[in-house]
């Protein structure tokens, strides 16, 4: 068995970036820190984190400790004001990718745009988003719902940053046609999209597809759907463990990709299960 693997695999700069402030701020504190929820949607990485001092409170009234770092994917000020009424220092470990997208969809409602956004309902990059611009922001998942909303004759277009371009294209498409003035600004992390191009261009070349990386990672899952829509027996795991041998019989080539919360020694394990069931 044939094993095709992405050129692009591992952390993306923002999530390692995130994992390495997180790390060295429990480790100066001497003692627990705190973010609220994941700090990345990878439970195996958080786990080690939490070994390592970062702790995982799942609301705002659970914030304790040295300090708080934020997520990559930033955090309502609401949630700020809490850690800092209790004591807590702030430690910024928001993505700059995510920071530039909020920024951007701020100065196109300054403009008077209607801000349609392109994002995971709940999730906290949109969380964050609907707070600072609270009607004048609409998220929507898909074309569907994209075409249930009343919109204006001025329409400005985002996205979160880990949404799919094919999304993107179709949404941009129907709104083209039902709007005076379209303003889209590509508000996508390069490091996600390459990695949804090179999915792609496996998928043509392999037999079935595995995907690897947190089953709550938002652009784990773009991947995994992309192998689906092309028809491709798809596969998407945390860990070598739950690789099953029955997925590969008879199966000359498997495309191996990775979200960009997926790390390292996940990948490696993951390659070695593979190799002891036949793949070269």
């Amino acid at each position: 068995m044939r094993i095709v693997v992405a050129k692009h695999m591992g952390f993306c700069g923002g999530v390692r970036r995130a994992v390495d402030i997180a790390r060295q701020t429990a480790e100066s504190a001497g003692r627990p820190v705190n973010t609220l929820g994941p700090l990345i949607h990878n439970p195996q990485v958080v786990q080690h984190l939490q070994d390592a001092g970062v702790r995982v409170a799942e609301r705002p009234e659970e914030l304790n400790g040295e300090a708080f770092v934020v997520s990559a994917y930033g955090v309502e000020h609401g949630v700020l004001d809490a850690a800092r009424a209790r004591g807590m220092t702030i430690v910024d470990a928001t993505c700059p990718v995510v920071i530039r997208a909020h920024a951007v969809a701020e100065k196109l409602a300054g403009e008077g745009y209607q801000i349609i956004c392109l994002g995971d309902h709940g999730h906290p990059e949109m969380v964050t988003l609907k707070e600072m611009l609270g009607d004048q922001v609409t998220i929507v998942h898909t074309r569907e719902e994209a075409a249930r909303v009343k919109v204006t004759l001025k329409v400005g277009v985002v996205t979160q940053t880990t949404q799919s371009m094919e999304n993107l294209r179709l949404i941009v498409g129907d709104l083209a046609l039902r709007v005076k003035e379209l303003k889209v600004l590509n508000t996508l992390c390069s490091a996600i999209t390459v990695r949804q191009e090179e999915t792609e261009a496996i998928v043509g070349e392999v037999n079935t597809l595995l995907v690897v990386g947190g089953l709550g990672s938002s652009n784990t899952t773009r991947l995994a759907e992309i192998g689906r829509a092309h028809g491709l027996p798809t596969y998407h795991v945390e860990t070598a463990a739950e690789i099953s041998a029955q997925w590969f019989e008879g199966v000359e080539a498997v495309g191996v990709v990775s979200g960009a919360s997926t790390p390292e020694w996940i990948i490696h394990d993951v390659m070695q299960r593979l190799e002891a069931l036949g793949g070269r």
